[in-house]
């Protein structure tokens, strides 16, 4: 029977497998898969009339949303319900309410805490106005406190008078349901998490270039502001030169056209800029695609030594875009801390496409909106850390760019990371003080987990460029030409990206405004005087020895530290490892977040109990998880 051929297969009465429980592949916005569990409404399958546009994929993506905000209104055990019947898992539900209960408590906490400290400051207050006022005043004083205490009692009794009303509403609404709840008399007052769908890649997308499109409409218009600003001045300062044009006669029809002329060409040059930087009756999807073409038709009429009609978009305000891949994607591979956000920030920056990630991390926020987007459909160069961790879901890699740092200031970096939560601070030498230990133990685990990763990338049979994070902050331009070169199987670099790189990279004058956020004021080689001799000694095994060789950091445990930056760079900034003979003519490929972790159980760190035992985070919470991990 023919798939094409719906009367056939709707007039049988056979039921359609895509129609029934199981997956369902919705593909819209340029691309990618998105997977759940559920009964498909005639758009579920896998095969090719099954393809769904744009709109109904965002009625899918609406669809969920307006579901799972349904659900704030169900107690508990309904919650429970609908999970099961949907296909998901209860554990999944137990987990998003654990995660919401604890940051639930930490907000109280913090208030509390807010709520102290104002308390504290009223009071002092209270006591300056005494001072001031003497004694005389001290009547006066005085019972204006004791009115503030009033109104400070009758707003919380007021307070606690509205939370009795709503937990008894809430009571009357869930008491059918409390008989099955652990504890019948909390469940009433508890506040169920809020569920939400994980956001997409095309929304993401959309809110950067929104707002993108925002902060270059201000830009402009502060810069018109300034011309006017210009010209007024210029014309009231040209008083003298009017009186010289009128005492030489016939000059002035002339410079009186050409003005006219200027005036009327500044005006048109306006009109044309307001239509380019915001276009009319298109999507931002659709804009984007139109300013990648208008930069490709300036690329061309400069190659041909013609004068460009506008001034190019400043590069902070250009639009991105989601590109489809002919092949299997090529991924950047790196060690933790090396350098891997800076690098995707300057291919957006130069390609304006959309870099993927393999994981949800906190980066969409510093605008890397590609996070969990690995499809062929939406981006070329995927983000990972496999085999250091594993993320979702797996896919498969034609090629790869391996971005290595040196191993002290990269697991440096990572206990910074790890101890503070963010990519920007370091710890307190207090702190450092007090982990010394811990400090010793981490950099002996962590060292495994360096050998193993790089073990597992340069022993892959596919192309392979290796590209130092030294060379990329102190060249990026001459990097990042490899780089594109590469993933983009570019046989000679045009004037095409010759031109981006200068405008997005030769231009800016420090490497820190490319990134997408500000990174710790680190430097080559500073996190060496944190290694001990003992330290030391235990890493310089064989392998270790043989795997910096390979990176290209064979004589750094022979240069001084503070000589690292001069460090020469790798041959034509990076080296290319081809694949064999036999990988090339079958097409190899790896397939990524399948199979062992080079980061075992003897190399994990339980940093929230490290954390609680220092006093840096309060261990506050009553679960069972945290109070077994308490024991322990």
């Amino acid at each position: 029977m023919a798939r094409g051929k719906k009367k056939s297969s709707n007039s049988s009465g056979k039921r359609n497998p895509s129609r029934g429980r199981g997956s369902q592949h919705v593909r819209g916005g340029g691309g990618g898969d998105f997977q759940g569990r559920g009964r498909g409404r005639g758009h579920g399958g896998t095969g090719p009339n099954r393809v769904v546009g744009p709109p109904q994929c965002r009625l899918f993506y609406l669809h969920q949303h307006l579901v799972l905000r349904c659900f704030n209104y169900l107690d508990d055990r309904d919650r429970k319900s609908c999970f099961v019947v949907m296909g998901w898992g209860v554990q999944n539900y137990e987990k998003r309410k654990e995660m919401f209960m604890k940051q639930r408590e930490q907000m109280r906490l913090v208030m509390e805490a807010k709520k102290k400290e104002e308390e504290e400051e009223e009071e002092e207050e209270e006591e300056q106005v005494n001072h001031d006022n003497g004694g005389e005043n001290h009547d006066d004083a005085t019972e204006g406190g004791s009115n503030r205490e009033v109104e400070r009692e009758e707003k919380n009794l007021s307070h606690e008078i509205q939370n009795l009303d709503i937990s008894d509403e809430k009571n009357a609404a869930n008491n059918k349901h409390a008989e099955n709840m652990n504890d019948p008399t909390k469940a009433s007052k508890e506040v169920l998490p809020p569920l939400f769908g994980r956001t997409d890649p095309d929304t993401l997308l959309a809110r950067l270039n929104t707002r993108r499109l925002h902060q270059r409409l201000v830009h402009y218009k502060k810069e018109e502001r300034k011309k006017k600003k210009m010209t007024q001045e210029e014309e009231c300062g040209s008083v003298d030169n009017e009186r010289k044009i009128e005492a030489n006669g016939d000059q002035t029809s002339f410079e009186e056209q050409h003005s006219i002329i200027q005036y009327y060409e500044n005006d048109l040059k306006g009109k044309m800029q307001a239509n380019r930087l915001y276009p009319k009756n298109v999507t931002v999807e659709e804009m984007a695609d139109i300013e990648w073409n208008n930069l490709l038709k300036m690329a061309s009429l400069r190659n041909g030594g013609n004068q460009l009609p506008h001034d190019p978009i400043p590069t902070q305000f250009e639009l991105l875009l989601f590109s489809s891949c002919p092949r299997a994607v090529a991924v950047l591979a790196s060690y933790p801390r090396s350098g891997n956000s800076l690098m995707r920030t300057l291919y957006e920056h130069t390609t304006l496409r959309v870099t993927g990630s393999d994981m949800q991390g906190g980066l969409a926020k510093h605008d890397l909106v590609g996070e969990m987007a690995v499809t062929t459909n939406k981006v070329q160069f995927v983000k990972t850390h496999y085999p250091e961790r594993r993320g979702t879901p797996p896919f498969q890699a034609s090629r790869a760019v391996l971005l290595v740092r040196n191993p002290f200031d990269a697991i440096d970096s990572f206990f910074n990371l790890m101890m503070t939560g963010t990519h920007t601070t370091s710890i307190s030498d207090d702190i450092r003080e007090k982990t010394a230990q811990l400090w010793e133990e981490f950099v002996l685990k962590e060292i495994r987990v360096w050998k193993k990763f790089h073990s597992y990338w340069l022993n892959r049979d596919i192309p392979l460029l290796l590209i130092r994070y030294e060379d990329l902050i102190r060249r990026p331009d001459r990097v990042m030409e490899r780089v594109i070169q590469f993933v983009l199987e570019i046989q000679r670099m045009g004037s095409f990206f010759g031109e981006r790189i200068d405008r997005c990279i030769r231009e800016q004058e420090e490497i820190e405004r490319l990134g997408s956020y500000k990174p710790r004021s680190g430097g080559i080689g500073k996190a060496f005087s944190k290694y001990t001799e003992k330290i030391l000694k235990e890493l310089q095994d064989r392998e270790f020895i043989m795997i910096m060789e390979r990176l290209g950091y064979g004589d750094l445990m022979r240069t001084p530290w503070q000589k690292w930056a001069e460090m020469p760079p790798l041959k034509d900034y990076g080296i290319e490892y081809l694949p064999s003979k036999s990988a090339t003519e079958g097409g190899n490929i790896v397939v990524l977040n399948r199979g062992e972790l080079a980061r075992g159980p003897k190399e994990q760190t339980n940093w929230r109990k490290i954390k609680v035992e220092l006093g840096i985070v309060e261990n506050k919470c009553n679960c069972e998880r945290c109070k077994s991990m308490s024991k322990r």
